[in-house]
């Protein structure tokens, strides 16, 4: 590619907003929305989220935050704390292809920005965000794992940047440089990991990064046009990237080849939750009746593990953990990874008895696919073994918007009345006459 990363993908994002999404596509950024919304409604419980609320200064006529009622701050600091609300969840979207989280990034800068515009331009401007942030993470997967980068984190600037374009109605050269002044906000460590409560600033500082860099390319400030290129690959890849900015994605657009979440933890449990419940169900399996489980999965989600539980968000990283919930609780829903449950001794039991491996064939179709296989043994001499290819969310076994909404109402239960959840999940419908994108997003705030 003769262009430069920053231009070309200045020249995608003004691409998307300018093009004719179809019913589809618009549908299914509806539904990620909506999704995230519902994961907001989760995040925010966090102590740390609200220390870093209690640090923004508030604004009159500022944005709302989840949680915070009739509070307001600025645009920046709204898109910061959708960010880190969406991201500590663990129950958020995601892309395979670029091992990341779009929501947890495009989402908040559409909150942030959405007073005054339409559906149409919002539309554009989450799809636009999602391509620009997944070509980006994807130019690095599995590598910028692997050398340590958390890729949500490092492209997260880039992908608000985009989304923040968009809805500013940014031109090509003021798109360009929003793109390379977001550069200069990149960071995350997968280190953050173990220390979960706090990991979420990376991304959502990374947020409120991208966004003052629209606003400042906004404002007829320049950054280097090859910073992509000359700073940010070689800074956390060591090389050209292996996979091309411009090489076509698996879907026409990323947010259509990104998965949505049927229960929290990381999602590389997932795979082998799906497997499990699978054989559980087809064999009648009950926890007495097992003897050993083996699970073969590819080697990312076994080097993310989190071994030593000491809260919730270790056990979102857990493989043992998520298997033994599923069989002794009988589900791995949010209140599955609560602490009270890491003191049962039948839990503590069956982590025991769980292997996790890496299994060549499901290594060898990751990222592509991401697969698992278990096995378990009984007591009676059975070798039950199955194997899922897509869990649960993908797009190639996707999750029905029905289930979408369920998961908004149970999460939103806490802040908002009955029918002000039911009047927020209305964004799905494409045929109705649109209320208000900023009003919305101000009620998922609740006044409770």
């Amino acid at each position: 590619m003769s262009v430069g990363g920053a231009p070309y993908l200045a020249r995608l994002t003004l691409q998307i907003a300018s093009s004719s999404l179809s019913d589809e596509c618009r549908a299914t950024a509806r539904q990620h929305l909506l999704d995230a919304l519902a994961c907001a409604s989760i995040g925010c419980r966090l102590a740390a989220f609200r220390g870093l609320a209690a640090l923004c200064g508030g604004l009159e006529n500022g944005y709302a935050w989840p949680g915070g009622g009739q509070e307001r701050v600025g645009a920046a600091d709204a898109g910061m704390l959708w960010a880190y609300a969406i991201n500590a969840s663990v129950f958020e979207d995601g892309s395979r292809e670029g091992a990341c989280h779009p929501a947890a990034v495009v989402i908040p800068a559409v909150i942030a920005l959405s007073r005054g515009r339409g559906w149409d331009i919002i539309d554009k401007a989450v799809v636009a965000g999602y391509d620009v942030m997944v070509r980006l993470a994807r130019c690095g997967n599995p590598q910028f794992s692997r050398r340590g980068f958390h890729p949500t984190a490092i492209v997260a600037p880039f992908g608000a940047a985009a989304t923040a374009a968009v809805l500013l109605g940014h031109d090509p050269l003021t798109t360009q440089n929003a793109l390379s002044i977001a550069a200069l906000g990149s960071s995350g460590l997968m280190a953050a990991f173990k220390s979960g409560p706090t990991q979420p600033l990376q991304v959502a500082w990374g947020v409120r990064n991208g966004l003052t860099a629209a606003f400042l390319a906004g404002g007829g400030h320049e950054g280097y046009g090859r910073i992509i290129e000359d700073g940010f690959f070689p800074a956390y890849l060591g090389h050209d990237p292996l996979v091309p900015l411009h090489q076509p994605l698996e879907y026409e657009y990323a947010v259509l080849g990104s998965y949505l979440k049927a229960y929290p933890g990381c999602r590389h449990l997932h795979p082998a939750i799906d497997a499990f419940a699978q054989l559980e169900q087809a064999h009648q399996i009950s926890l007495a009746q097992i003897k050993a489980i083996r699970v073969g999965t590819y080697r990312i989600a076994v080097e993310t593990e989190i071994h030593d539980l000491k809260n919730r968000g270790d056990a979102y990283f857990n493989l043992p953990y998520a298997l033994a919930a599923r069989a002794v609780l009988g589900n791995n829903n949010y209140d599955a990874f609560a602490e009270r449950h890491f003191a049962d001794a039948r839990l503590l039991g069956l982590m025991k008895k769980i292997e996790v491996r890496i299994d060549p064939e499901i290594e060898r179709r990751y990222p592509k696919q991401r697969g698992a296989r278990v096995e378990v043994d009984t007591i009676d001499g059975r070798s039950l073994a199955g194997i899922v290819e897509h869990p649960l969310g993908e797009p190639e076994n996707p999750l029905p918007p029905a289930f979408t909404r369920a998961k908004f109402r149970e999460a939103a239960g806490a802040f908002l009345a009955e029918d002000e959840m039911e009047r927020v999940a209305g964004l799905l419908d494409l045929t109705g006459p649109p209320e208000a994108a900023a009003n919305l997003f101000a009620a998922v705030c609740g006044s409770r």
